[in-house]
């Protein structure tokens, strides 16, 4: 494994500049439009998942049981 360390690096001294630049993220900008999609979007979903769980529950019809 020693075969494979390359040992050149001098610590020794500060550096003069950053070592790591960092940096700020960007905020996050949709607007109206944006904002419009999502919520319409989540409607959308939210309407289709209700749908489909009423679609499971007729299918399974757990009422047919009880009247035999």
């Amino acid at each position: 494994m020693s075969d494979y360390v390359i040992d050149d690096d001098d610590f020794s001294e500060e550096p003069e500049n950053e070592v790591v630049h960092w940096m700020a993220p960007k905020p996050l900008s949709v607007g109206a439009a944006g904002v419009a999609a999502v919520a319409s979007a989540a409607f959308v979903l939210g309407a289709l998942t209700t749908l489909g769980v009423l679609a499971a529950l007729h299918w399974i019809d757990p009422r047919s049981r009880w009247e035999e």
